[in-house]
């Protein structure tokens, strides 16, 4: 009840599941693996340290006896087909496995569902989609939210939300009693742009309990509406910005007595030239232009759009004001100067695939991909990705990348050594357990594990041995 399982319809994994790299890792740290809790999360797909899907086991977590003792092993761990991620579903994929990761390892006080709530009430109004009155933009949340995330997403981790509402994100922003799966209070929490230790650790704006800390943030909004209302705008554009009714504008204008420069147009202070061709706004336009060129050199990785977020006011005086200038200084996409020289890069690269392939068939077999490959090269990101690219590396490894029938010979050929070295029997078994080939899996090679046995002298009815192990 308390993780929100309840009230939720989120279906739980059915299998253990693992990472193949932290498989290996496991057994040359510790001499076995093990299950890592991380990977056991629904909702979470990747491993947050390699990187690389989880696959999942032929364990089933919820079967049979509830007190077995089931390990990780090379017989229930085994990737039969490669799962390949577009790179922006693999960003989001990530992003939630870091975060589950960092809830895991770190131990947080306990926190009633208020602080929750009003952590999140602090930074929609902070980021516009709720007013100091409750009022929550719900149809914005929801789109900006989809948007972020993406449909196909929300759904791979069971939180889509409906069409005609706003599901259970507009009851985790309300104010109720409800629960909801864990999964998406993270999910939450990183569209506002809120750090898990953050969360828990650092008061956010205020609470209906505590009046200084909505005097602060009410101060923190006068000085926005006194900053917004000498930059040039209209009411109306300041209320879009501070996602308030103009009434509420203009009441808070009265309250504050500020005295905006509209209030002079026409009889006052630019009653003789228009404010463009004022000493002002030639100083406010520098000031403004030197303030955006500045911030793009802050954020770098940044895009205009994402710079404008925080700094709504600036960009909106400039869009006004002076939007030719601002066209010729908006970073839309981040644009690199590609220097790579493929050509050496395969040259290069080649050895060192040959010499990794060559060290995967020594000792205890792994299976030749792509993605093994890049791996132990420490540039699984791209390697497969620039394969074409890569004319020599990639005739070199499609030439060595092996089926999984063929890894599987290869590994039932390793067994047969290795229980020979050992001086164990050559049994169904004992090979079965040795080479990490279930006997199942061996009905479909059956033929080329005779052979192999053959070529070693043995003379085994392998075929009714596997239908008696079955």
């Amino acid at each position: 009840m308390s993780l929100g399982l309840v009230t939720s319809s989120v279906t739980l994994n059915r299998y253990f599941r693992f990472c193949p790299e932290c498989f290996k890792e496991d057994i040359e740290r510790f001499g076995e693996p093990f299950w890592h809790r991380s990977h056991q999360i629904t909702g979470v797909f990747v491993c947050a340290k390699h990187k690389i899907p989880l696959y999942n086991s032929t364990e089933l977590i919820r079967g049979g006896n509830r007190q077995r003792f089931i390990s990780a092993t090379h017989a229930n761990c085994i990737v039969e087909k490669e799962i390949s991620l577009p790179s922006d579903l693999m960003e989001k994929m990530l992003w939630m496995a870091e975060d589950a990761e960092i809830l895991l390892n770190n131990h947080f006080g306990f926190k009633e569902p208020d602080w929750f709530k009003n952590q999140f009430r602090a930074k929609l109004i902070e980021k516009g989609y709720a007013r100091m009155n409750n009022y929550i933009h719900q149809k914005k949340l929801k789109e900006d939210f989809i948007e972020f995330y993406d449909y196909e997403y929300l759904k791979l981790v069971q939180s889509s939300l409906p069409d005609k509402s706003g599901g259970w994100l507009s009851d985790m922003v309300r104010k109720n009693d409800r629960t909801t799966y864990a999964i998406r209070y993270l999910l939450l929490t990183r569209f506002l742009e809120i750090p898990v230790v953050e969360l828990f650790n650092t008061k956010l704006g205020f609470n209906d309990e505590n009046e200084s800390n909505i005097d602060a943030y009410q101060e923190l909004w006068d000085q926005r509406l006194i900053e917004l209302s000498q930059s040039g705008l209209s009411i109306r554009e300041i209320a879009d910005i501070l996602k308030s009714s103009t009434k509420t504008i203009r009441k808070a204008i009265d309250r504050l007595g500020i005295e905006p420069f509209w209030k002079f147009n026409g009889g006052g202070k630019y009653i003789y030239k228009k404010y463009t061709d004022t000493e002002e706004f030639e100083i406010k336009r520098e000031e403004y232009r030197k303030k955006w060129i500045e911030l793009h050199a802050q954020y770098p990785d940044r895009s205009s759009n994402q710079i404008r977020r925080n700094n709504d006011g600036l960009y909106s005086w400039l869009k006004k004001y002076d939007s030719e200038w601002l066209e010729q200084n908006y970073r839309r996409i981040k644009t690199t100067v590609n220097t790579v020289d493929w050509a050496k890069r395969d040259a290069e690269l080649l050895p060192l695939v040959k010499v990794v392939i060559a060290k995967m068939k020594e000792g205890k077999p792994e299976r030749i991909t792509w993605t093994t490959i890049g791996s132990k090269l420490g540039i699984s990101g791209w390697l497969s990705k620039k394969k074409d690219k890569l004319p020599l590396v990639k005739a070199y490894i499609d030439s060595e990348v092996e089926s999984l029938e063929e890894f599987q010979i290869r590994k039932i050929k390793w067994g047969i050594e290795e229980l020979e070295r050992q001086g164990k029997e050559i049994t169904i078994w004992n090979l079965a357990e040795t080479a990490g080939v279930k006997p199942r899996y061996m009905e479909h090679i059956i033929e080329n594990i005779e052979n192999l046995l053959l070529e070693k002298g043995y003379c085994v009815n392998i075929y009714k041995n596997l239908r008696n192990a079955r």
